[in-house]
């Protein structure tokens, strides 16, 4: 026997009855989900890498809110390493009557130390080209702010107390940050027209930037030489700025590997049923090769080469496919995505062929395997049974290569571990819940008459399979009623949270000897309580005279973290958007050196009350002792501090003042008058930040959407994986009611009143589920009491429903065909 021969011949038959078409389809849906998520994380990660410097704008570089000693660019010139100075800020800028929050960059001429910067000369940005930094009085603009002010290319706007000519339109910044949520249109100008502005005052929110370039060896050692001589400020180098875009896209992609993982599993499921109908139904063809002198090892091969042969086109197709599905994805996800992103690679499309291939052979070829010692006396007697492959995917292979592929999907063995576990204990409780609705129902079919006992009575009858129907079917649907009902749910739920006079603009940098004219200007337009707050920056040098150490990492990682300005504020009353957890508040006219801490803040150095914290505040050094734990709410749009002091303690400090307030819809225009005759204050809008986070939301929501209808295709395709596995079953049961005297029109009615009972049996788990984790992941999460959209839910139900008589709507057609003689003979 040659088993490449028999496997050749005998997958162009199988083929034709369409006994393989569902193992091939569901090598398909699982190739094509991780495909194109995997092509997708894979060209994001290859842009960061390769663009490392770019990002940044050099090699190495120092940042802090104070500008970096003269002597760090002469030890790099003295290195033979080039150096560029900027600084960044937010600031109003005008043009006759017209304002408009803008960040301004100040470089000088040695910018950008890599990367290039990208100009046009016209709004569009049609003809970029190479431009060097602007030159003193020039600005480069971006095309939203030429917008907004009503500008174009040759204007001049001002800038503080001076004026810059738009001279380029932006098009490309060589080390934009890759923040999704920027604020303001960014605006480019020389390094000394920001300070002949006068916009950098005392207190001013202005990120300043020493950037490095050259060889890695004078880079190293430019580094070994800055560490020590921080003093307050930070290093920048590729890797964090890596780690920062990595981190705007890792949630979003984790999520989206997730979804995909979700398919591959439940294409697993469906891979195995059919896999499991076609070992049973090469039982009889084992024996009769086995009394022909085939070798046991033969006919393992050839029937492992017929899924061998099958795999390799399939493969091919979910690849092509997954490609498609990735672009697709990109253009969803738009401005959450590096601008730049190199063409697919190979690594992912052959890491989605190799996902068919432990799908084939984890959940494809056990059942075959089971076929081993197949007794060739079945050819006399059928009734001599041989092995009968296992009803479900429970092997240690399928095991395995759950795992496996759960670990390639979420890139981490414990949170693989967290996923699997998650879905167990939900595919129990759909299995249970599943049993107990099957046992209701197998006693109200009892009662019926009809096509409605016969469909219920057929359904209970093959208890484990409709078991397994129900946790695919039911795991599909809670993952596409948790998308399309719980998510809008939450962010509408999140709307709603806030009160009509939320505040939705900040004030930042107001200097005390603007504080009064300030206020009564907001008072004036309206607003009813400005609330301006002490701003202050400090640094915290010891906490119970140990130097600080975190005992929590923030999720950044960064190792220079503990080194940054620590932000303070001080009041004497207890603040809004504020509750007390642990401790006492000082009172009103208390001159103790107290302090209170924000819940985050505290637990991330181990601090509660009782400890106590050093602060170097402007020259002076205070000790403060912590006597409250506060919880705040930052979805208020408040203005609120990890570290609030009691301001009877705090002495001669320097500080700005910030404010948050609610102006309504079309007044920020009220405020350029305020804006021009205090050129340093900066005016924060941020309804546009709201808009910006929903359109993150948005995006990411609709590319999940893509990849759950993986998904959902899986999930029928288990339905129909577990209507051909019974299909035998079916045609011999529909022959003998036949023979009774059932008509066809009865028979059709039972099959659609058996599958629209197991889509109702599947939905309910699934909605319930669904409302379940919703509740859940509202509370723990984002703190909200989401009540059960039961609505939606319901007509997820009633999709559910639809979707099973649909699949099962195929099923009658060709079993009701076969002639009753030819199934009860077995033929």
């Amino acid at each position: 026997m040659n088993p490449l021969r028999h496997a050749v011949r005998a997958l162009r038959r199988e083929l034709a009855g369409g006994d393989l078409l569902t193992v091939a389809a569901a090598l398909v849906l699982g190739v094509a989900a991780m495909t194109a998520v995997g092509t997708l994380v894979d060209r994001v990660n290859l842009a960061l890498e390769r663009s490392a410097a770019e990002i940044i704008g050099g090699d190495l570089g120092v940042q802090g809110r104070v500008e970096p000693p003269a002597e760090f660019a002469a030890e790099a010139a003295r290195r033979g390493l080039r150096s560029a100075r900027s600084v960044a800020f937010a600031s109003v800028l005008f043009h006759g009557q017209a304002s408009q929050m803008a960040t301004v960059r100040g470089v000088d001429g040695h910018y950008p130390l890599r990367g290039e910067l990208k100009v046009a000369r016209d709004r569009a940005g049609l003809h970029p080209e190479t431009a060097p930094a602007p030159g003193r009085g020039q600005a480069y603009a971006d095309p939203r702010l030429l917008e907004a002010l009503g500008v174009a290319v040759g204007d001049t706007i001002e800038l503080g107390a001076g004026q810059v000519r738009i001279t380029g339109v932006l098009v490309a910044e060589p080390d934009a940050s890759g923040d999704l949520l920027q604020m303001a249109p960014p605006l480019l100008v020389h390094r000394d027209d920001v300070d002949a502005a006068g916009l950098l005052g005392p207190g001013s929110r202005a990120a300043y930037r020493l950037m490095f370039a050259g060889e890695p060896a004078a880079i190293a050692a430019m580094r070994a030489w800055l560490e020590p001589r921080l003093d307050g400020l930070r290093l920048v180098g590729v890797e964090a700025a890596q780690r920062g875009l990595r981190a705007a896209f890792d949630r979003s992609g984790r999520f989206l590997a997730l979804s995909a993982l979700m398919a591959v599993l439940l294409a697993g499921v469906a891979m195995a049923l059919a896999g499991n109908r076609f070992a049973r139904r090469r039982i009889d063809t084992v024996a009769v090769l086995r009394c022909l002198g085939a070798r046991q090892r033969d006919i393992l091969a050839a029937l492992a080469l017929q899924l061998l042969l099958l795999a390799v086109p399939a493969c091919a197709l979910g690849v092509g496919l997954g490609v498609l599905a990735q672009l697709a994805l990109v253009e969803l996800m738009g401005s959450l995505l590096p601008a730049r992103l190199p063409l697919p690679q190979a690594a992912p499309v052959l890491g989605g062929a190799g996902i068919g291939l432990v799908l084939l052979f984890g959940f494809g070829l056990p059942p075959l395997l089971r076929l081993r010692g197949g007794p060739p006396m079945r050819v006399l007697n059928r009734g001599y049974g041989g092995p009968r492959p296992a009803p479900a995917p429970a092997s240690p292979a399928a095991l395995a290569a759950t795992l496996a592929l759960a670990v390639r999907a979420s890139g981490d063995l414990e949170l693989a571990l967290w996923v699997l576990g998650g879905l167990a204990v939900l595919a129990a409780a759909t299995a249970m819940a599943g049993a107990l609705l099957l046992a209701l129902v197998r006693r109200l079919q009892r009662r019926l008459r009809g096509p409605w006992r016969l469909g219920l009575a057929a359904l209970t009858r093959r208890r484990g399979l409709v078991l397994t129907q129900l946790v695919g079917l039911s795991l599909s649907l809670c993952a596409l009623l948790l998308l399309a009902v719980i998510g809008p749910g939450l962010l509408a739920q999140w709307r709603q949270r806030l009160p009509a006079d939320t505040p939705n603009h900040f004030l930042i940098n107001i200097q005390r000897d603007q504080a009064q004219a300030v206020e009564a200007r907001l008072r004036a337009l309206g607003v009813a309580d400005p609330d301006l707050q002490p701003f202050g920056t400090g640094r915290l040098l010891a906490i119970n005279g140990q130097p600080p150490r975190r005992v929590q990492e923030a999720g950044n990682g960064d190792p220079d973290e503990a080194n940054r300005p620590v932000n303070v504020t001080w009041r004497h009353t207890f603040p809004p958007a504020n509750t007390l957890l642990e401790g006492r508040f000082w009172a009103p006219d208390s001159t103790a050196a107290e302090a209170s801490v924000e819940e985050g803040w505290a637990r991330r150095y181990g601090v509660g009350p009782g400890d106590t914290l050093t602060l170097q505040l402007g020259e002076q050094e205070r000790t403060f002792t912590v006597t409250s734990l506060r919880k705040a709410d930052w979805d208020s749009f408040r203005v609120n501090f990890f570290l609030l002091l009691n301001a009877g303690a705090v002495g001669e400090a320097p500080y700005s003042l910030v404010s948050s307030f609610h102006l309504p819809p079309g007044r920020t225009a009220r405020l350029a008058p305020l804006m021009r005759e205090y050129p340093n204050l900066s005016l924060l809008d941020i309804q546009a930040i709201l808009a910006r986070v929903r359109e993150v939301m948005e995006r990411v929501s609709q590319a999940v959407q893509l990849v759950m209808a993986f998904s959902l295709a899986a999930g029928v395709l288990v339905l129909l994986a577990a209507l051909q596995a019974t299909a035998a079953e079916r045609r011999y049961d529909s022959a003998v009611l036949r023979t009774l005297g059932a008509r066809r029109g009865q028979l059709r009615g039972a099959m659609l009143v058996e599958f629209a009972a197991l889509g109702l049996l599947a939905a309910l788990p699934a909605a319930g589920a669904a409302a379940a984790i919703g509740m859940v992941v509202a509370r723990q999460l984002f703190e909200l009491a989401l009540p059960p959209p039961w609505p939606p839910l319901l007509a997820g139900v009633a999709g559910g429903v639809l979707l099973a008589v649909l699949a099962g709507w195929a099923g009658p057609r060709r079993i009701l065909r076969t002639p009753p003689a030819l199934a009860l003979r077995g033929t």
